[in-house]
């Protein structure tokens, strides 16, 4: 599998974002699977609206006693949905890289995956919004780590992706199919 930055191959919301039920997560978008709509790690995925998505992850998110226990939650389930953590970005073969961050703490919990495509360049999906390959202050995006932004402040690893693929249920918690 090819790995480009191709935005017209990702959902986002041209109107009302609290309405939009075509849309795919930045998870989706490091795994490179729009089929996962609104995916998390260790917790499978959803095709939902993205308020109930949003309003479904606010709830999973706070179930946790501390921003510690949610950034491992989500790296473990990272681990468990198959990625392999790596301590920098490599090339392996059969794999690509994908860099995980997170909020500060004290700040509403969220996370936000970039992605390494085969040109060397990393881009990223952020919800609702059509992937691009520029960090905030429009500048393409060399390494994640080194990036100005106020949103994912936390470094939380790089992983190898199959390039084959990984298998999420669509099962993601409080969302009723």
């Amino acid at each position: 599998m090819t790995l480009q930055f191709n935005p017209d191959d990702w959902h986002a919301c041209d109107g009302d974002w609290k309405t939009c039920t075509q849309n795919s997560n930045c998870y989706a978008y490091a795994l490179n699977r729009p089929d996962y709509y609104w995916a998390m790690p260790g917790m499978g995925f959803a095709k939902t609206g993205t308020l109930n998505f949003l309003q479904s992850a606010g709830k999973v998110f706070d179930s946790f006693a501390s921003d510690s226990a949610f950034r491992q939650a989500c790296i473990d389930g990272a681990k468990w949905d198959g990625l392999l953590p790596v301590a920098e970005p490599e090339q392996r073969e059969g794999y690509y890289t994908v860099a995980l961050f997170f909020s500060a703490d004290g700040q509403e919990r969220d996370l936000h995956w970039y992605r390494q495509d085969d040109d060397g360049s990393w881009s990223n999906k952020d919800g609702r919004h059509n992937p691009n390959q520029l960090d905030a202050d429009g500048k393409p995006i060399h390494d994640p780590r080194h990036i100005t932004t106020t949103d994912y402040p936390l470094f939380g690893g790089f992983f190898l992706v199959p390039r084959g693929g990984v298998a999420l249920k669509q099962d993601f918690p409080l969302i009723k199919k």
